[in-house]
């Protein structure tokens, strides 16, 4: 057998999570260098690497009606880029003082406010800034924003939403230009009118943007041509789970609720890689599938692999990692290698070869679904490091916190477990 995977320093996996610095441990133990918005703490695979923020980002007190807590939103590793959502502070007073009498002639008094903007920053990690995305007028974003990085580089990017309307043909583009520092509307035509999109990846690939669906499939569009165009790529087929009821016969609704827990759709090795774990049922052990999108183009899903997770329970690796024989939970794609896909079984995040039919690499981490799960399921991204970042670190030890030109925090090798195949079970 071949060697296991040794740690890397190109790519590492980024938890959504974003921690604020000032109180205490509230910042995950990351230290923010004196004048920096935020800090990268790195982590070899399969820890998970840290994301910390200061006040400015993320306040100590935020407004109480706040919907979600700070967390990423999306990335262009190209350019070291990161979107990030944080709540806003409390606002200025509680709001305007209504009362109302009741039946029995009490008096009673409340106060009515608006419902918060979330706020929006681009974070530039090597540079270890952030700026705030000013609101655009009128509009309420759902989320999906995404990032890219403009051609020829220069620090210039777009932010962009996907805005449609359910049952109509054509949508928008809400663009944000770091050029011009405002906001345009771009429209666009909407593949399936009848579909309610619910995005749960959005990134860059080639120059343009895509939205992924775990449903229904991949959205593509170049957003800085006049007059863009929204490209459709239907995911590979498959059957709903048996445990659907039997008047369910496929509607959306169902579909994603089976999906959205067992699929994922990420880059890896430049292209789409759709992993699916079938449903458990009737005694049967947890398949595990691979479909390739060599060409976005030609709309084709290629099978790489199906794999049975009972062969991999029983594979030496397996045995003497100690792992349970529980069905695992879908984390993540390795973003250079497809063949090895990463899963949380109880509190461990493991590294499998799939192909191979073994376990490489695996640490503790709690799989943890936060509160805006409905957006990124178990709140963990894969991401490749931009040179800036990775010519700064060595496999073979810790960087310095204050380097004076990165200060991404430190490179953690220390106690990840790596499996050598050809150790017996313990």
């Amino acid at each position: 057998m071949g060697p296991p995977l040794l740690p890397s320093t190109s790519w590492v996996i980024l938890s959504r999570e974003v921690y604020a610095c000032g109180d205490g441990d509230g910042g995950g133990g990351i230290l923010l260098p004196e004048g920096a918005d935020l800090a990268l703490q790195l982590a070899a695979p399969p820890r998970v690497s840290k994301l910390a923020v200061s006040r400015r980002i993320t306040p100590a007190k935020v407004n109480p009606f706040a919907k979600w807590k700070s967390f990423v939103i999306a990335i262009d590793p190209s350019a070291g880029l990161v979107l990030l959502l944080a709540p806003p502070p409390p606002g200025p007073g509680p709001g305007e003082l209504r009362s109302f009498t009741d039946v029995d002639g009490k008096v009673h008094t409340y106060h009515v406010t608006t419902m918060p903007t979330q706020r929006y920053f681009v974070c530039d990690i090597a540079a270890r800034t952030a700026y705030y995305l000013p609101d655009p007028e009128g509009c309420v974003f759902n989320n999906d924003l995404s990032i890219i990085a403009a051609p020829g580089g220069g620090g210039k990017y777009l932010v962009v939403e996907f805005k449609f309307i359910v049952g109509g043909d054509k949508a928008t583009l809400l663009c944000f230009s770091s050029e011009t520092g405002l906001w345009e509307k771009k429209p666009v035509n909407n593949p399936l009118p009848r579909w309610i999109w619910r995005c749960f990846d959005v990134g860059s690939y080639a120059g343009k943007l895509y939205w992924v669906d775990t449903a229904a499939g991949l959205l593509f569009c170049d957003p800085f041509v006049d007059e863009p165009h929204m490209e459709y790529v239907p995911l590979p087929r498959v059957e709903l789970p048996p445990e659907h009821d039997e008047d369910c016969h496929g509607c959306d609704y169902c579909a994603e609720r089976a999906f959205v827990s067992r699929r994922c759709v990420q880059l890896s090795d430049c292209k789409f890689r759709c992993v699916e774990m079938g449903s458990a049922s009737d005694g049967a052990t947890t398949m595990v599938s691979m479909h390739t999108l060599v060409d976005p183009g030609t709309k084709v899903w290629t099978l790489e692999y199906a794999v049975s997770f009972a062969d991999i329970w029983a594979s030496e690796s397996y045995k003497a990692a100690g792992l349970p024989e529980k069905a695992p939970v879908l984390a993540l794609v390795h973003p250079k290698n497809p063949d090895v896909v990463y899963f949380f079984v109880e509190d461990q995040l493991v590294g499998v070869d799939l192909r191979a039919k073994e376990v490489l690499e695996y640490e503790t981490h709690k799989m943890t679904v936060p509160e805006n799960a409905r957006v990124f399921p178990y709140g963990l991204h894969p991401m490749v490091l931009p040179p800036a970042l990775s010519a700064g670190l060595s496999k073979e030890g810790a960087t310095s916190a204050c380097d004076n030109q990165l200060d991404v925090g430190i490179l953690d090798l220390s106690n990840v477990r790596i499996l050598e195949f050809s150790s017996p079970a313990s």
